[in-house]
This record gives structure tokens, sequence and C-alpha cells, in this order.
């Protein structure tokens, strides 16, 4: 008898081309009690296969695992861990944390900068007001147009508006 065909698929078995049908036939062929001696040799793989296909953990070996390294199962007959559904909030959290964190920091760094240019415009007007001479800033003050256009001669515009508050 020519078993052409078992062979090409046992060529395409092992390349991993087959498929379910193909597999399944090639594991009826090998069941059979009549196979070639040149083939003889991949039967016990195959009867194999539908021995571990038989087999399957029992109900309680999530149960015996646990016991076995020391922990309690939290449900009695729990077959694992369930899973928790993930949503987009979720799998965005730390991003959410991430942005929050990089706004509270660029917020004090903008307080810190704002305080600092504050404290140095505050030292810059009480430096001005010191180079001034006080008969000047009488004058401006008391509304003489001479005085006023004397006295603003010489200085800058800038500093005319810290004596003005």
């Amino acid at each position: 008898m020519d078993y052409k065909y078992i062979e090409q698929l046992l060529e395409r078995y092992w390349e991993c081309q087959t498929t379910l049908e193909e597999e399944a036939i090639l594991r009826n062929f090998f069941r059979q009690a009549d196979v070639p001696a040149s083939l003889l040799r991949y039967r016990q793989l195959f009867n194999e296969e539908d021995k571990m296909a038989d087999e399957h953990l029992s109900e309680d070996f999530a149960d015996k695992m646990l016991r076995m390294i020391g922990e309690e199962s939290t449900q009695p007959h729990s077959r694992g861990v369930k899973a928790r559904r993930l949503t987009v909030v979720r799998r965005m959290r730390p991003f959410y944390r991430a942005a929050g964190l990089v706004a509270i920091l660029l917020t004090i760094g903008n307080a810190a900068h704002q305080s600092f240019i504050d404290e140095e415009e505050t030292t810059a007007s009480t430096q001005m007001a010191e180079t001034i001479p006080a008969d000047s800033i009488e004058g401006i003050k008391a509304g003489s147009p001479d005085k006023q256009s004397a006295a603003l001669a010489p200085q800058p515009l800038d500093t005319l508006d810290a004596f003005t508050r």
C-alpha cells in the first residue's frame, strides 16, 4: 500500500503548516493497528498527544498550590485570579500623575521667579529714590511747572512712576 499522502502530511506537520483537520487525519491514522514499519516511529508521538489531551487539572488544584506556598485561598472554589477590567482612565493614571507633578513644579517655579522680580523692582526703585535730590521731589509734589520740567529733564521716565504712587 502507498502512504504518500500520510508522508506529505507528516512533512507539512513538521513545518507547522497543517490544518486541524489534517492533524486529526494523522492521529486517526496512527491509532490503527496496521501502521507501516517506516512510519511506526511516529506512532508514539501521536498517541502521547491523545493521552495528554485527556489530562486536566483537578478542581481544587489552585487551593492545593496556595496551601503549599502558605497562603489561603480568598474564595472557596477559586480557579485563579479574576481579571480586572482596564479602562482608559485607569491605563492613563500614571500619565495624569506625572502631568499633575509637572504642573505643581511649574507653579512653584513661577511663584518663586515672580517674587524675585518683585524684589528686584523694589530694590531698584529705592536705589533711584536715593539718587534723586530731595528738592526735586518736593518740586514735583508741589505742582510747580517750572520745577517739574527742570526736575524731569535729567531723570529717566521709569523713575517717575515710583514717586507718584
